[in-house]
């Protein structure tokens, strides 16, 4: 009984910290994913400029690049389309991201997930106290899902041996 309450009080401790860390983490990722945007931004720039100096779209301009005989110049030609494609992907995602609702942002963040800028995010994480009411909230939901789990975890090791040992007492 004591261990079983022990495995209880570090289950729910355990999950009220790490979700808890949830709206930190979030918000860093977020302010990565930002800078990102930023840089997409100048790059698009630098191509929306270079295509107004020769009085052309971004579209004919790529397009330009792309028809030309020269393979170095074919291969700026889909640099600076990936460019644009990043700049608008990285747009739409922030845009979700920081515009989201609190109760919608692990459905969204899990929507618009970036795996490598999550490990970017993780190496450079550092954790919060979660005195807001959404850090209290998260601590809250994680406290109930470690309950859960060890209580899980409680069935999955031990329901065997239950088994076991009641038809070992109908068969006497």
């Amino acid at each position: 009984m004591i261990f079983q309450r022990l495995a209880d009080g570090i289950g729910a401790v355990a999950g009220a910290a790490s979700l808890s860390q949830f709206p930190a983490f979030y918000v860093q990722y977020v302010q990565r994913l930002g800078g990102r945007l930023d840089q997409a931004s100048v790059q698009r720039d630098r191509i929306l400029a270079a295509a107004r100096d020769h009085a052309i779209t971004a579209g004919e301009y790529v397009r330009r690049l792309l028809d030309n005989a020269d393979s170095v110049v074919r291969s700026e030609g889909h640099n600076a389309s990936a460019a644009l494609a990043d700049a608008d992907r990285l747009r739409a995602v922030h845009d979700a991201l920081a515009n989201a609702a609190l109760l919608d942002r692990p459905l969204v963040f899990v929507r618009n997930f970036d795996a490598e800028l999550a490990r970017a995010t993780f190496d450079r994480f550092v954790p919060a106290v979660p005195l807001s009411p959404e850090g209290l909230a998260y601590a809250a939901i994680g406290m109930v899902l470690g309950l859960i789990l060890v209580a899980v975890a409680e069935w999955a090791l031990v329901s065997p041996f239950r088994t076991r040992r009641r038809a070992g007492w109908r068969g006497r």
